[in-house]
Formats: C-alpha cells, sequence, structure tokens
C-alpha cells in the first residue's frame, strides 16, 4: 500500500509545529532501524509501494494535491479544542472527524480536506478513501506562538506520537 506520512503545521508557530518534529521523528526512527526499515518500506516494495515521509504547511486543495498517488496517508498535526488535556493524543480517520475546523483540515480561503478530497476525487485524481486517511493529533493551546520551541506538555509527548503512528504502520503491514 503506497503510504505518506504528513507532519502538518507550521514549525515557528510553537506547538503547531508538533506534526513536523514527529514526522523527522518518524524518519529518523526508519533509517536508523535497518530492520524496521525494511519491513515497512521493503513490504510495500518499490515503485508500485512504498512509504513517503514529508513536512508541509498545507491545508485543502493544496494538501490534497500532495495526497494524489497514495493509497494510505497518515496526517500529523495538533488540535485546539479544548475538549482534551493538553498532550493528549487523538487518532481518528477522515470519515470520522465531526468538526471540521479541527487543524489543518479547514481554512476560511480554501475548501476543507474532506470537500478539496471530494473535487479531487471528482477530477479522477487517485486518491486514498476517508477511512484510508488517519489523524494523529495531539490536543495543544499554544499554537500561534512566535517560537520554533514546543511547549514542554507537546515536548514530552512527541514519543508517543511517533509510537502511534509507528503501530499504525505495522497494522497497515500486517493487512492483507
Amino acid at each position: 500500500m503506497k503510504t505518506l506520512i504528513i507532519g502538518l503545521g507550521n514549525p515557528i508557530l510553537g506547538d503547531d509545529g508538533v506534526g513536523w518534529v514527529v514526522a523527522q521523528g518518524i524518519e529518523r526512527q526508519l533509517t536508523s532501524l535497518p530492520p524496521l526499515s525494511a519491513e515497512l518500506r521493503g513490504k510495500w516494495g518499490e515503485p508500485e509501494g512504498g512509504l513517503e515521509v514529508v513536512c508541509l504547511a498545507l491545508a485543502g486543495i493544496s494538501l490534497m494535491e500532495q495526497m494524489i498517488g497514495y493509497e494510505r496517508v497518515i496526517l500529523i498535526d495538533s488540535l485546539n479544542t479544548g475538549q482534551h488535556p493538553q498532550g493528549a493524543i487523538v487518532t481518528f480517520t477522515l470519515n470520522e472527524l465531526v468538526d471540521l475546523t479541527y487543524g489543518h483540515s479547514a481554512s476560511a480561503h480554501d475548501l476543507s480536506l474532506n470537500n478539496a478530497l471530494k473535487l479531487g476525487r471528482s477530477m479522477g485524481a487517485a486518491l486514498p478513501a476517508d477511512e484510508n486517511v488517519t489523524i494523529v493529533a495531539i490536543e495543544a493551546a499554544h499554537v500561534y506562538d512566535f517560537t520554533e520551541e514546543l511547549s514542554p506538555e507537546i515536548a514530552k509527548t512527541v514519543p508517543k506520537m511517533i509510537e502511534a503512528v509507528i503501530k499504525l504502520l505495522v497494522a497497515d503491514q500486517a493487512r492483507p
């Protein structure tokens, strides 16, 4: 299954940069642990499969365009809902997303990610099904602070987020 891991956010806006930090940590882990890397990347096999990790500061149509050609996408982001304690990790699929204002799934100047994917599919773009787009997010309050540092509550949760994404990858590998 051709898989894309996207770290979303802005690395100069405090906790909004957590998606980038986690994605970079996943990439380091996959390259520093050859057995894990070979196991995960080798199962999908190139060129028809594969695993790619990127960091982006996009939403809506631009984010949808990055997803073309992938069967599975894992989005890593912060969210600021006030519904969870700071540092709580929340995992859900795009079709389970109730509030379209969470994270980078919506923008006042663009389509929501849900609508962008619908538009792309209507134009024949090869995009993953909503149930194959998983969001791994962390509740964070400091997403507008001008700093490249994560708050202590969020920084200490980064290893748990990396582990959550690796578990998703291993579960995908176990699928027939």
